[in-house]
């Protein structure tokens, strides 16, 4: 077998970077929680806990608040480095004589997936978005045989998070060819402006109006002050963020293979075997028809079922598809 890439105790500091780092150290003090109230204890009436409020809660907030989300984030971030040294201790990936893909962890690589070369469709760059911004990636394999949804994500990992461009090196051994945003056909600026609307209509404008209909029901003025706050704050932020899902955006056909990248809290790129596409959908809405935009989405049998192309020209999609896959579309068409 011909190793592709082995552990290093280096990336260990990306495990840091995810939203997990609150997400699990809330969800296991919930545990505790539960498991406490089954015991019939009530830990607020406990003398540490007492103490602790007594001399960090009531006029203390403006200290007690910081210092538990400090806390928070360190056993968090404790708590990723902890199971990503766990999980990926002694990580291998090598390509087996049959081609395929075996990747191992563990104590002498006991815990091993291999991945037949004719069930391996493609490979998907994921780059989250704390991740990204630590220039980091992980590397998953599109491929088939590997269970069901959620078996297939935990099983179709073939990297862990590491440097990004450890991360393109890995799928271009993979797959034989680079994987990268170069060259990426970009979507049209009606996408752009879905993205915008969605942003502040979806996530601004309702904390907006909650504050200012409660503040004017209550005949509080300071909640109207707080949404005026709000708006000022978080709309940069999601244009911002909208702007990014934007620039994301882009698809391309390279050789026997299909790109398309898309997303920007999860951003991913994802390179197919066009060989392997079983299916071709168009979906679309009034909104987007009304944009000239439509949603193409390839079906491959293994990763995710189907990989979305998100706001392509409605113009562009049909030709784009029959580049891809030469005849696919030729029962549907009129001369």
């Amino acid at each position: 077998m011909r190793v592709l890439a082995t552990a290093d105790r280096r990336w260990t500091r990306y495990a840091p970077l995810t939203f997990w780092v609150w997400g699990g150290v809330l969800m296991v003090a919930g545990t505790v929680w539960r498991i406490v109230r089954a015991t019939g204890t009530e830990p607020w009436r406990t003398g540490v806990v007492r103490h602790l409020w007594a001399g960090l809660g009531g006029d203390a907030l403006w200290v007690s608040v910081p210092l538990a989300l400090a806390a928070v984030t360190g056993l968090g971030v404790a708590g990723a480095v902890a199971f990503y040294a766990g999980h990926w201790w002694g990580y291998r990936l090598e390509r087996g004589q049959d081609g395929g893909l075996v990747v191992r962890r563990g104590p002498r690589g006991r815990n091993a997936v291999a991945i037949e070369e004719a069930r391996l469709y493609g490979v998907a760059l994921r780059e989250p978005l704390l991740l990204r911004a630590g220039g980091g990636a992980s590397v998953r394999a599109v491929a088939g045989g590997l269970g069901d949804r959620d078996q297939n994500r935990r099983r179709s990992v073939v990297l862990p998070p590491a440097p990004r461009g450890e991360a393109v090196r890995v799928c271009a051994e993979v797959l034989g060819g680079a994987v990268d945003a170069q060259g990426l056909r970009p979507h049209p600026r009606a996408a752009l402006r879905r993205r915008v609307v969605w942003a502040l209509g979806w996530g601004v404008l309702p904390v907006t109006l909650a504050l200012g209909v409660l503040g004017w029901l209550l005949a509080l003025p300071v909640l109207g002050y707080c949404a005026v706050g709000w708006t000022l704050l978080a709309a940069p932020v999601a244009y911002g963020l909208a702007r990014d899902a934007y620039r994301a955006l882009g698809h391309a056909l390279r050789g026997c293979h299909l790109v398309l990248r898309s997303g920007t809290f999860g951003r991913e790129t994802v390179s197919l075997d066009r060989s392997a596409v079983l299916a071709w959908t168009f979906t679309d809405t009034p909104l987007s028809r009304r944009a000239g935009v439509v949603t193409v989405t390839a079906a491959v049998p293994g990763g995710e079922g189907g990989y979305r192309i998100r706001d392509i020209s409605a113009a562009e999609a049909v030709g784009f598809v029959e580049s891809a896959a030469p005849g696919s579309l030729r029962e549907f068409l009129t001369p």
